[in-house]
């Protein structure tokens, strides 16, 4: 538990120190002057040799080096940071707090520094090869001459990595010129296509104006022309129902006639009859009467044979007389009701064939009324083809719509459903108030015809 406790404060110092090496790497890196040495560094009097950087590192563009006096500093590689030993537990461990000095000031000072030994370094070297010089004037040529051979070589090494680093930055940058021009004829080529886009956009939108304007002027000129046709349907209509009217009025006055003629032909028969009636009572009576007399007459001249008997036969021609006079007037009474009843038949076929036409005139009517209504409530389809649909309509007595549904099909939905709209548009149709009339004219379901024709 112990080592629990003190795991998070050793993980932050050694974060800290590992933050430090970092930081005077990166120093030693980067700098183009001698780079400074880590904390606390060995100065050795040494030639400078080139370190290649990590593999993990970008390639970074190489500066020329600046000339240093001899003898040149070689920074000695950074040790490994030492295994830090977590302290042992207290009782109240207090947080550790990286400390808060200031890195820069602390890595100017090891700059200061390693630059003071550099020179004292440098100026004890030279008073040496002064010592020295008139000895080993051979070696120092020599010597001079490998300096100038390894200089040589360093600049060439420098000249190639600047050379291959600004050819890396060439190729970079011609990269980068290539990509931007690329992107340029991107954006040119999206704005050209959005520009025509936008163009086609507005050409479309104008065509729909244009088109919407030439439809407006094309539904105004229909709905003149509608109107115009609709006046002289009306017109039309006023002389039809104006005809239909005096047909009306002359056929009212026909039945009113044959009514009469009915009426005259049945008090005619009904007085023919009384008389005929009358007279065959009479006839009737008398032939009794006769009859009574000659049977008395037979009675008092009992003895009288001859007498009697011709009294007798008398009687019996009388009788048979009235009898034959009976029967003629039975015929003829037999043939005036058939002419009574001939007349009555001809007077009622005449009032049902009046009936009849007053009965389908009116069903006419309100059929055509229905047309009209729903024929207006329809208006004029826009279509350059002649069209016809029919519908089957079921209406209530009073022509509230039942049910609507097409019968015939125009071959054209949009007008089949128009035709459907308009009949429910037209809800409730006009159909006849008298009941007759409307189970005559199969009013409760009937088809409606619209057309559409050029």
């Amino acid at each position: 538990m112990s080592n629990q406790k003190f795991s998070k404060p050793f993980l932050l110092a050694l974060a800290f120190h590992l933050t430090l090496l970092g930081l005077f790497a990166l120093s030693a890196l980067y700098k183009p002057a001698p780079p400074p040495p880590p904390p606390e560094p060995e100065i050795i009097h040494a030639t400078m040799v080139e370190l290649n950087p990590p593999a993990a590192k970008p390639v970074l563009p190489v500066e020329k080096p600046v000339s240093v006096p001899e003898p040149e500093i070689t920074p000695q590689p950074i040790e490994e940071p030492k295994k830090v030993e977590p302290p042992k537990p207290v009782a109240e461990p207090k947080k550790i707090e990286p400390p808060k000095e200031d890195l820069a000031a602390k890595q100017a000072a090891a700059v200061a520094k390693a630059e003071a030994e550099a020179k004292k370094a440098a100026a004890e070297k030279k008073v040496e090869a002064e010592k020295v010089e008139a000895k080993k004037s051979a070696a120092k040529a020599e010597m001079k001459k490998a300096e100038e051979v390894k200089k040589e070589a360093n600049e060439k090494t420098v000249k190639e990595a600047a050379a291959k680093a600004e050819k890396i930055a060439t190729e970079k940058a011609e990269a980068q010129k290539v990509e931007d021009a690329k992107k340029a004829v991107e954006r040119v080529e999206s704005k050209k296509a959005e520009d025509a886009k936008k163009a086609e956009h507005e050409k479309e939108a104008t065509e729909k104006v244009e088109a919407k304007k030439a439809e407006a002027e094309k539904e105004k000129a229909e709905k003149l022309a509608v109107e115009k046709a609709e006046a002289k349907k009306a017109e039309a209509d006023a002389k039809k129902v104006a005809a239909e009217k005096e047909k009306a009025e002359k056929l009212a006055v026909e039945k009113a006639e044959a009514k009469k003629a009915e009426a005259d032909a049945k008090k005619a028969a009904a007085e023919k009859e009384k008389s005929e009636k009358l007279a065959a009572e009479k006839a009737a009576k008398d032939a009794v009467a006769k009859a009574e007399a000659a049977a008395k007459q037979a009675a008092d001249k009992a003895t009288k044979d001859a007498a009697a008997k011709a009294d007798a036969e008398r009687a019996a021609n009388e009788k048979a007389h009235a009898d034959a006079l009976a029967k003629q007037a039975a015929e003829r009474e037999a043939a005036d009701k058939a002419r009574i009843e001939a007349a009555k038949q001809e007077a009622a076929a005449a009032n049902a064939k009046a009936a009849a036409g007053e009965d389908a005139a009116a069903i006419k009517k309100s059929k055509d009324a229905i047309h009209d209504k729903v024929k207006n409530k329809h208006g004029r389809y826009p279509s350059a083809e002649p069209l016809k649909c029919t519908v089957r309509v079921k209406v209530t007595p009073k022509g509230s719509i039942v049910s609507v549904r097409v019968e015939k099909s125009s071959g054209d939905t949009g007008f089949d459903d128009s035709v459907v709209a308009a009949v429910e548009a037209a809800d409730p149709l006009p159909v006849p108030n008298d009941m007759d009339l409307f189970i005559k004219g199969e009013f409760k379901e009937f088809p409606i015809t619209i057309k559409r024709e050029d």
